[in-house]
């Protein structure tokens, strides 16, 4: 699972799950969804850093795991900003009536998070920048190469990156590095695939950091699928810490 700080938890196709008119909203009420994504979840922030002060838990932002509560919550959060920003826009009661539903379900999704547990990790690996690509001379195949990168302390693998691609001529191979390697990363594992839909991992054992890996010459080979980051160590309540399962 991703990081708390690995970037924005819900995705504006998150949104439109819940709410099928929401873009025709954000559109027609001059509204950007991607900012009130982005405004929500500094909000979450703001909470759950109170959260942990008021019970003196040692750990920052970067140590919450993004679990299915918490990103509900941050989806609902974001809907309640949307239509709160369009009732005051038009004082259209159908916005107001939107506006307090979603406020309802946010405090749902808040009470299930601190009911369930705010999951935790006291190793953070932070999500990986896209990976350099490069082309360089070799007996391959034209090709078009999706690829993914993610970060590992040895034990445990950050959230993948982005997709990066690279299109590679004939005469070509696609070379491939990860950058930025981030606090406690020792390695990366390399995804990489003829298509965003369908990556497997190449590289055998780990790719110590500032290794440069290479497609061979024969193809990409099939293998694991990105997973999606750390699962929690540790789950967090109101006066309790409860350990993983």
């Amino acid at each position: 699972m991703a990081l708390f700080t690995d970037g924005t938890m819900a995705t504006m196709e998150d949104a439109a799950a819940y709410e099928s008119s929401i873009l025709d909203v954000t559109a027609t009420e001059g509204i950007d969804l991607q900012t009130k994504l982005k405004l929500a979840q500094e909000e979450l922030g703001v909470e759950l850093e109170a959260f942990m002060a008021g019970r003196q838990i040692e750990a920052a932002l970067g140590n919450v795991v993004v679990t299915e509560p918490l990103k509900k919550w941050h989806v609902f959060q974001t809907l309640t900003l949307v239509y709160r920003d369009a009732y005051n826009r038009q004082l259209n009661d159908r916005y107001l009536g939107k506006q307090r539903e979603y406020e309802r379900l946010a405090r749902w999704a808040w009470e299930a998070l601190f009911q369930c547990g705010i999951g935790m990790t006291s190793r953070p690996i932070a999500k990986a920048d896209p990976p350099e690509l490069t082309a360089v001379a070799g007996n391959g195949s034209a090709a078009v190469y999706y690829v993914r990168a993610a970060w590992s302390d040895g034990e445990q693998e950050g959230c993948p990156s982005d997709v990066a691609v690279i299109s590679v001529p004939a005469g070509n191979l696609a070379s491939v590095k990860a950058v930025n390697p981030p606090a406690r990363a020792k390695s990366w594992n390399l995804y990489a695939g003829y298509s965003a839909a369908v990556l497997a991992r190449q590289n055998d054992g780990p790719l110590p950091a500032g290794a440069t890996w290479t497609a061979p010459s024969e193809g990409l080979r099939t293998g694991a699928a990105p997973g999606t980051g750390q699962a929690p160590e540790y789950f967090v309540r109101a006066g309790r810490v409860l350990p993983r399962g």
